[in-house]
């Protein structure tokens, strides 16, 4: 079973190679396809990675402090582009008010899906040869280290479904560089069980956002698609964070597999990591831009204030904020 996951005066930044300035070429043009515009674009770059070319958009705000403000790569969904998630999601907005640089790497397309996606843990639709996506977004903060200079202890990785299971992956492999993920619409595995997910490479701190009507990655799914209960566990749990005090008993899902808690915290983790989950009531598979702390209005969690951060845009960074790598 596979299912699918997905949709929903800036400074020039030379980042890799190729620039993308004056009069047109057929070089530019590929650049500019790349990103998926039809129009040369500074804050569009390309890498040779893999044997092919591989893009990002790239955002640096004018409030951005090489050595001091952070870096946050964000992942968009099944059948996406970094250029949508960009446009959708208000991480540019949030960026400008905030100072981090934000950049929004594209997938591949996968031969057996037949549209872009990454290659999370465990997704078998690429076939016997599939793209080293953990490798490639590792070489995009390298590269983004190297050129714009971010903290390297405020280096944050964040998706949305797909994009937000990448995030997970991501968050395995190079948690040594990466500090926090913050993960909206995703789960760890998909398809697979979670107990073949490799231990965590270091500690980091995990944020889960996720609508309990979500059609598309369920809350409280069960095999082949890793439950929220399962992937808080895990990142809570000896494989990753070895995490000692809880907020509240309470599971993320009962037994019958309906949601239940509408947070849950763990703290008292290695390297002063912390693993947070929080219920969308009503949510559904979405990056909502809106205020998610009006009663009566979905999605809801009266967890959210101003010390939180009502939006998803303003959650993810106040919690990256908080949790740079120690």
């Amino acid at each position: 079973m596979r299912l699918r996951f997905g949709l929903l005066a800036k400074p020039v930044v030379w980042v890799t190679v190729l620039a993308c300035g004056g009069a047109p070429t057929d070089s530019h043009q590929a650049i500019a396809a790349a990103c998926n515009e039809s129009v040369v674009d500074p804050n569009c770059h390309t890498m040779q990675f893999g044997g092919v070319t591989r893009a990002y958009l790239l955002h640096v705000p004018s409030t951005f402090h090489a050595g001091t403000s952070g870096l946050v790569i964000a992942l968009h969904g099944s059948q996406g582009s970094g250029l949508r998630l960009m446009e959708t999601s208000g991480l540019n907005a949030e960026s400008d008010a905030m100072g981090f640089a934000v950049a929004y790497p594209f997938s591949l397309v996968s031969p057996g899906a037949g549209f872009t996606e990454w290659n999370e843990f465990y997704n078998h639709s690429y076939g016997s040869n599939p793209p080293d996506d953990v490798g490639f977004i590792g070489q995009v903060i390298h590269d983004l280290q190297t050129q714009i200079a971010p903290d390297p202890k405020r280096i944050y990785v964040t998706g949305l479904s797909n994009g937000g299971m990448m995030a997970h992956r991501v968050g395995v492999a190079l948690s040594s560089v990466v500090a926090a993920i913050g993960v909206v619409e995703g789960t760890l595995v998909s398809p697979g069980a979670v107990s073949s997910v490799p231990a965590a490479a270091a500690p980091v701190s995990v944020l889960i956002l996720h609508g309990d009507q979500d059609p598309t990655v369920p809350c409280c799914s069960a095999p082949p698609v890793a439950s929220q209960e399962e992937t808080f566990n895990y990142w809570a749990g000896p494989s990753a964070n070895s995490c000692t005090t809880f907020d509240t008993t309470q599971p993320i899902c009962d037994a019958q597999g309906n949601p239940t808690a509408i947070e849950k915290r763990a703290s008292g983790c290695s390297g002063g990591t912390e693993v947070r989950y929080y219920r969308l009531e009503g949510g559904v598979h979405l990056w909502y831009t809106v205020p998610m702390n009006v009663n009566g209005q979905a999605p809801y969690n009266p967890a959210f204030d101003a010390t939180t951060g009502t939006t998803t845009d303003d959650i993810l960074w106040k919690f990256f904020a908080a949790h740079p790598k120690q």
